[in-house]
């Protein structure tokens, strides 16, 4: 089997081996540097990408006659998933506008289900930029926005809102809480929109 890594042919030995899971984690283990990560699979000049978990577990390595393998360092990787991050807030402003709307009609079940997508849309958002920072090295207590200044304390006031909008629901003044969403949250994701497309 010829196995490359980034187009650079490896002189290895993996007959000891059964399957292509097993292939892909002694590869990634052994070649495969830090700060860099496996982002691209073509077995037999067709891109892999498991269908169901754990697939790569039922292809046997005789079935394999070429391997090659892309790599991504970690931070044109963070860069990625922020773009993507600042695309999925579209979706979470359309849920936002939805839920709001149906807590002022008082079609709670269905308003329900969408402020729960939000809520976790937005614990997503928060956790995603955060970790891209993280790997990119920005310190969000640093960074600054001309619309809003510093984004450390834009956080703290985005949890403070979050945390009063539970509050609400949870006293279910389904109006103040279409209110809060439509007029406080909604203006702070279109925020941390920007701030993610820049950093």
């Amino acid at each position: 089997m010829q196995v490359t890594i980034n187009d650079q042919t490896l002189p290895v030995d993996l007959s000891h081996l059964r399957n292509l899971e097993e292939a892909l984690v002694e590869l990634n283990e052994k070649f495969i540097p830090d700060g860099q990560q496996l982002f691209q699979v073509e077995v037999n000049g067709q891109f892999f990408t498991e269908r169901y978990p754990r697939e790569s577990r039922y292809v046997t390595l005789g079935e394999v006659s070429t391997l090659d393998l892309k790599t991504v360092s970690d931070a044109d990787l963070a860069r990625s998933i922020l773009t993507d991050a600042a695309r999925q807030a579209e979706p979470l402003i359309q849920a936002l506008e939805k839920s709001a709307a149906l807590f002022r009609l008082a079609a709670e079940d269905e308003a329900n289900h969408y402020f729960a997508q939000v809520l976790e849309a937005m614990r997503w958002l928060l956790q995603t930029g955060e970790g891209a920072c993280q790997v990119l090295e920005v310190d969000l207590g640093r960074v600054t926005s001309p619309q809003i200044g510093d984004v450390s304390d834009f956080l703290k006031r985005f949890q403070d809102l979050l945390e009063e909008m539970l509050q609400v629901y949870g006293e279910e003044d389904y109006s103040l809480l279409a209110d809060l969403m439509e007029y406080e949250l909604l203006p702070m994701v279109l925020q941390w929109q920007k701030i993610l497309s820049q950093l």
